[in-house]
């Protein structure tokens, strides 16, 4: 299963990245997580750096780093997850499209435990969980923008 999902965002591509390369802390602009943080002993944002997602409805996956292109987009490989996943890869992007507005994209490849839930899991990435994310993304954008408008 393929599933591709693009945002335009008003903000330039190097302010949207201050929050989508934050890597440990996807929960900030991921509207299913209660919270994700660094495993093991990397903590920085390179390939090889681990980080576990924790789900609001109790689930959870870990993720490692597997191509970082700083300023640009990651892939993360799913190597581990309580949810119903055999495998997974998500790159999360940015395409700046001029200085004032970028495009926020995410690709995510995966192949569920059970061949009848991939019709679901499609949905739910496609319309669902991809969207929320990049929306999550400008959302949070907006919110501190602001913040840093009143605090001037």
């Amino acid at each position: 299963m393929k599933v591709s999902v693009k945002r335009k965002i008003n903000a330039s591509s190097e302010e949207l990245w201050a929050y989508l390369g934050d890597y440990s802390n996807i929960h900030r602009f991921h509207p299913m997580l209660k919270g994700s943080h660094f495993t093991g002993e990397n903590t920085t944002c390179e390939v090889g750096s681990t980080r576990q997602c924790d789900f609001k409805d109790g689930n959870y996956l870990k993720e490692r780093i597997v191509e970082w292109k700083e300023g640009s987009h990651y892939t993360a490989d799913i190597y581990d997850s309580s949810m119903p996943v055999k495998s997974a890869q998500a790159t999360l992007g940015l395409t700046p499209i001029d200085e004032n507005h970028t495009e926020a994209y995410m690709h995510v490849e995966m192949t569920t435990k059970y061949f009848i839930l991939t019709p679901l899991m499609y949905f739910m990435f496609r319309f669902i969980t991809a969207p929320g994310i990049l929306k999550g993304l400008e959302k949070l954008y907006q919110s501190e923008s602001q913040l840093k408008i009143v605090n001037v």
